[in-house]
């Protein structure tokens, strides 16, 4: 079985390296990282990425128009939106563009539960030994 790539795109340095160190020590993951939108969208240009973990408020390019570029090129992604940014319109747009949100700060066992359903229904979930 070919590891699932996965792509943490938010600007804050220490919420993208929990989530690769929590990930990478569970399961088997290709895991990619973006600082910004832009970067963000270069990456799902030039990989294959089977879920997307995405903040909603970063530079350059937000969150949701990281979505709307993303239907563009029509890739299929599975999106988990993290956010601190909590008003009715995010969500709203949220919903529109079919991508499930966890509200920052989020507990990481709620993420990292989300993750683990989407892989396990698409067959790409394989857990690491731990110790």
């Amino acid at each position: 079985m070919i590891a699932p790539t996965i792509l943490i795109a938010d600007d804050e340095p220490d919420v993208r390296d929990n989530v690769r160190t929590y990930l990478e020590r569970r399961i088997e993951a290709k895991v990619l990282e973006a600082k910004d939108g832009e970067e963000a969208l270069a990456c799902l240009r030039d990989n294959s990425c089977d879920l997307m973990i995405l903040d909603i408020r970063m530079p350059k390019k937000s969150g949701i128009h990281v979505l709307d570029e993303l239907k563009e090129m029509k890739k299929n992604v599975h999106t988990i939106v993290i956010t601190a940014w909590d008003s009715d319109l995010v969500a709203e747009e949220c919903v529109k563009r079919d991508v499930e949100v966890i509200p920052k700060p989020f507990l990481i066992d709620e993420l990292y539960k989300k993750i683990t359903q989407f892989l396990k229904k698409r067959n790409l979930l394989v857990l690491k030994n731990q110790p």
